[in-house]
């Protein structure tokens, strides 16, 4: 796989600011081939991926059967989840992946369980970009910067 880059992506916040995040574009395959391209906010902090339940409706995923969790966000929060499994698509490569869909207004994030393993990920803050490298095919490369 060559090496994928990714801008980052911008948001509006309260009043007239604007937030830059890193961001990658991800095709979610679904039941019955439904499928959802999405925008996500790559967060090295979070151990598992984060979907709205909408996204579990539009992919045809039914939760009844999925683990009821309660999920806490950073700041303290918390809302009920159901743990589920997604196939997607980052650049290339398709790889299936844990995923908790949230009962709550949130952003799409992209954690680490299931997706940090496959990859050398190198979040460029000058530039604004995020890279995902094959962690094999160029570990030469990651070994030469680390």
């Amino acid at each position: 796989m060559s090496p994928v880059v990714f801008p980052y992506g911008v948001r509006l916040q309260e009043g007239v600011h604007f937030d830059v995040f890193p961001a990658v574009e991800v095709y979610i395959f679904g039941r019955r081939g439904v499928g959802l391209r999405a925008m996500f906010h790559l967060d090295s902090g979070a151990s598992t991926s984060i979907l709205p339940i909408t996204d579990a409706d539009a992919l045809g995923i039914k939760l009844n059967q999925s683990k009821k969790i309660l999920v806490r966000g950073f700041a303290g929060e918390s809302s009920v989840g159901y743990r589920s499994s997604i196939s997607l698509k980052i650049g290339i490569l398709r790889l299936a992946t844990p995923v908790v869909f949230v009962d709550a207004f949130t952003q799409r994030i992209l954690g680490r369980e299931g997706v940090f393993p496959k990859f050398a990920i190198i979040f460029d803050e000058l530039k604004q970009r995020t890279g995902f490298l094959d962690s094999k095919k160029n570990r030469a490369a990651v070994d030469a910067i680390f």
